[in-house]
């Protein structure tokens, strides 16, 4: 895909969730929408947000690393042009090699703020919506748990957490990890890689268990041939609960309903 890989493979986390029902206040003000985007780096995730749902009121995002959140405000003050042309060169700038990887664009509904997903400082009841966008791979279980309890925390009723991450439950990820040079090297950048791998399923259930209560519910399925879309909306319908959760990531044979396009290192190149 080139230059257009980045998108293309947000792109798939997009269309996933809103086919799972990913929505912005569905059934509250509309005014009063915000949009949390926790692990938002230096703010990549939250812009891309921002341009998706022009209704949100504000979109806030958090992340533990000052330095990611002061990349992510000078980026947002000084509004670079994409760098385009041959040899990196923008032609918007005199043919200087200035800009950035992508255009940014000002926004003053967005915040970055420095802090803790887990402990948001924010209040009880106020998010329309709470974004993870390949996060949850970068923690140990226990924390993981708590950073959902937190967005459970600070949801409104109706409000939704969205999920995208790695799924070692898809073929292809279990080809890879059972590559144990090739997986190595991925691991070497990730420290929570196998117990994030090994607890999965904790996760989910964990997720389901917090937002199946009061009637909410939680969908899953298949982004890209080895990550997931996860959408779970907190319920409306205080003292009813009953567990709601679909999964669409594998076909009825077993395959995984994505094709994966990634390449396939594991695979031999002398193969036929």
């Amino acid at each position: 895909f080139g230059e257009a890989g980045e998108d293309v493979f947000r792109g798939a986390f997009d269309k996933a969730l809103i086919e799972l029902g990913a929505c912005v206040d569905s059934r509250n003000n509309k005014q009063d929408a915000i949009i949390v985007d926790f692990g938002c780096g230096t703010g990549t995730s939250t812009r891309r947000l921002a341009q998706q749902y022009p209704q949100a009121n504000k979109l806030i995002g958090i992340d533990l690393s000052p330095y990611f959140i002061d990349v992510g405000n000078t980026l947002l003050s000084l509004g670079p042009n994409a760098i385009t042309g041959s040899n990196g060169v923008d032609s918007a700038n005199n043919g200087k090699n200035q800009g950035w990887i992508t255009t940014i664009q000002p926004d003053a509904r967005i915040e970055l703020r420095q802090g803790d997903m887990a402990d948001s400082q924010l209040p009880s009841n106020s998010a329309s919506v709470v974004n993870l966008s390949l996060v949850m791979h970068e923690l140990p279980t226990n924390i993981a748990k708590q950073v959902v309890l937190e967005a459970y925390r600070i949801l409104k009723p109706g409000g939704q957490l969205w999920v995208s991450e790695m799924d070692f439950e898809s073929p292809a990820y279990k080809a890879q990890r059972e590559n144990a040079l090739l997986f190595s090297l991925l691991r070497a950048t990730e420290p929570y890689l196998d117990e994030y791998a090994d607890g999965m399923p904790v996760l989910r259930n964990f997720i389901v268990e917090t937002f199946g209560r009061d009637g909410g519910w939680v969908k899953i399925a298949a982004a890209t041939g080895r990550h997931y879309a996860l959408v779970a909306e907190k319920g409306v319908d205080v003292g009813i609960n009953r567990i709601s959760f679909e999964d669409f990531r594998f076909r009825e044979d077993g395959s995984y309903a994505v094709e994966d396009t990634h390449l396939k290192p594991w695979e031999s190149k002398n193969e036929a």
